[in-house]
């Protein structure tokens, strides 16, 4: 199978808003997310991150395989978004998709690339660590990381949620 990354298109938001639903599903019966209620990306977000930010899919057997998503705050990028087709997934292609993705807000500027993610699912905070991030102390977030914290506190327990940085 071969692995070509592109940025996105607004043609791709809604096999994107597919991969994300599919991928969630990982959670099911986990009590970290209740699928059932859970929103993937709007459409509106996504197009903000393909025209402002940092937007790139993974194509594999001519099908859009996986994407990552998200901004730059500052000097500093946030990865909002990174979710691989399960039937696509243990090959290496959200991998490729962190890179890139800390790769291009390297070029646009970025000193740092911070994401927020679940603690203990193997596929989460696990799975940054073996591609260089590390835990951020809460005495070290941005403004906005508390921001999102607050949202995020609407539904999800946020003891069960990690900020991560990779210089």
């Amino acid at each position: 199978m071969t692995v070509t990354l592109r940025n996105a298109t607004a043609a791709d938001v809604f096999r994107l808003q597919e991969i994300e639903r599919a991928a969630a599903e990982l959670f099911r019966g986990s009590g970290l997310i209740d699928i059932d209620l859970m929103s993937a990306t709007t459409m509106r977000d996504h197009l903000s991150c393909i025209e402002g930010g940092i937007s790139i899919v993974a194509m594999a057997d001519e099908r859009v395989a996986g994407f990552v998503i998200g901004e730059l705050h500052d000097d500093v990028a946030y990865l909002r978004e990174l979710d691989v087709d399960p039937a696509f997934q243990k090959r290496g292609i959200g991998a490729q998709l962190v890179e890139a993705f800390v790769g291009r807000a390297r070029a646009d500027g970025a000193k740092a690339t911070y994401l927020s993610t679940f603690r203990d699912p193997p596929w989460n905070a696990p799975f940054y660590r073996k591609h260089g991030f590390t835990d951020v102390a809460r005495a070290d977030y941005f403004y906005w990381m508390h921001e999102l914290e607050t949202a995020q506190a609407v539904f999800l327990d946020l003891s069960t949620r990690v900020f991560m940085r990779r210089d």
